[in-house]
């Protein structure tokens, strides 16, 4: 129950309209879909019809790093959140920003006439279609950013001092055991700043009708959190790591790195104004992800949170149970000697002593707990499985500053552990602000003073850590 907590979101209806000018009967051979110089593979492809062509809407707009959904009337909506634009057949009609076009829609009945014309394409924003001589490859440019490394880079050499977020946090975590499942709403304040390193936050969290309110800090002076109306302050050995890890973000070259590492399936689109990054993200891409995450971290995580101070130690049992036998065994030998009435009596006797001797050294021995069994990292993580269900997540940057404007995502995961299934589903949203105007943070000396050093092994509230302390 513990390891679940811990690690702890129809058929489709048929289109029937056709332009009586752009029928199956107009179509000509199926053509080559090119989106960015990426070839692009499928049942559907493009074909030319009343000379113009005609594009699979699904195939080009997955290729080309947009979210793709598709509603049980057969509506498509496609989008990276600064664009967006809804198919809907049954309309017959084509939105773009949540305004009506003239293009005509659906096409063909080809394939439920998912379809959407090059000339309308050549209109939208951030897109240019050409044909090759041969009419055999139709060719999409989009305005995606295809040195992502180079923009990387220049991002992270733009990297604010300082700023300021808002994040939202809207969570449902649903479980096959009723305990688990909960709704979370986390509002979360942070000022954060990289030279010297600091960050401030508050967060409020409501579950279900009850809310909860704490503040941290975390600078150079340690981490602390608020604990009810006391304070605790994390071990050394932990801020240690914490401290080193941030430290080397301080480094462009790691920096890059860590971006690119913790990036994966993204896109990078450009407009007049702004840049838009998506980053969508399939099971193996996140096991990759993970798997780079714990080779970057897991050095810098003290030894002291991967031992399991609740283990029991059956081998230990075992050999306290053989060690009874053995003296029972001494026992039965030296009495062999007496006369056979008394023998037999004495070994009765001795027999049922022993026996419970052995049953409650064992019983003992099972309830202690063992100090120092180390846990094996790779090991909890193997008996975890994740299956990304949905993952889009979308960045605003400012153009001009190449600082980070809002973010805003939805996940859906399933988590199976131990037998145990939970369904894990985030909406998420911020905003940044403040860039380069934080001033450096500092944790009020008062709170320095009264921390109580947070005991790990240990399940005592700040309160009560606090009074063992004065005592």
């Amino acid at each position: 129950m513990r390891k679940v907590a811990t690690w702890v979101l129809a058929f489709v209806f048929v289109l029937s309209f056709a332009w009586p000018n752009m029928t199956a009967s107009a179509q000509t051979g199926s053509m080559k879909l090119v989106v960015d110089g990426v070839e692009v593979e499928g049942y559907e492809q493009p074909f030319m019809s009343q000379e113009d062509v005609l594009i699979p809407v699904e195939n080009l707009f997955n290729e080309a790093g947009y979210q793709v959904s598709k509603d049980a009337a057969g509506k498509v909506t496609v989008t990276n959140t600064y664009l967006t634009v809804d198919f809907s057949a049954a309309d017959e009609q084509i939105t773009v920003d949540g305004e009506a076009t003239d293009a005509l829609f659906p096409l063909t009945l080809k394939n439920y006439g998912n379809y959407v014309s090059g000339e309308f394409l050549n209109e939208l924003e951030g897109f240019e279609v050409t044909i090759s001589e041969d009419q055999q490859t139709v060719n999409v440019t989009t305005n995606r950013v295809q040195d992502v490394d180079a923009f990387l880079k220049k991002m992270v050499a733009a990297n604010p001092n300082s700023y300021a977020a808002k994040m939202t946090i809207d969570q449902s975590m649903v479980s096959d055991t009723e305990e688990l499942s909960m709704d979370m709403l986390m509002d979360i304040d942070m000022s954060i700043t990289n030279n010297p390193i600091g960050l401030y936050q508050k967060m409020s969290m409501t579950i279900g009708e009850e809310e909860v309110s704490t503040e941290s800090y975390f600078t150079e002076d340690g981490f602390f959190q608020q604990d009810g109306e006391s304070w605790t302050k994390l071990p050394e050995e932990l801020t240690a790591g914490l401290l080193e890890a941030t430290a080397a973000q301080a480094d462009p070259v790691a920096q890059l790195e860590l971006t690119k590492q913790f990036m994966k399936g993204i896109h990078i689109f450009e407009y007049d104004d702004a840049y838009i990054i998506t980053q969508s993200m399939t099971n193996e891409e996140f096991q990759s992800m993970m798997d780079e995450a714990m080779s970057l971290f897991g050095d810098m995580i003290p030894e002291e949170l991967f031992i399991d101070n609740e283990a029991v130690e059956v081998t230990e049992a075992t050999d306290v149970k053989e060690e009874q036998k053995e003296e029972a065994t001494i026992v039965e030998e030296e009495t062999a000697t007496e006369e056979a009435a008394e023998e037999a009596t004495t070994d009765e006797e001795v027999t049922t002593e022993e026996n419970a001797a052995v049953e409650e050294a064992t019983e003992e021995t099972e309830e202690e707990t063992v100090e120092g069994e180390e846990i094996d990292l790779d090991s909890i993580l193997g008996e975890v499985s994740i299956s990304i269900d949905e993952f889009f997540i979308v960045t605003v940057i400012d153009k001009n500053t190449l600082f980070p404007v809002s973010t805003n995502g939805k996940t859906a995961m399933t988590i199976k552990v131990a037998g145990e299934t939970v369904t894990l589903n985030q909406l998420i949203s911020g905003i940044f602000s403040k860039f380069n105007e934080v001033k450096e943070i500092k944790v009020p000396e008062e709170i320095i003073k009264n921390a109580v050093i947070l005991d790990l092994d240990s399940e005592a509230t700040a309160e009560e850590l606090k009074e063992e302390a004065a005592e």
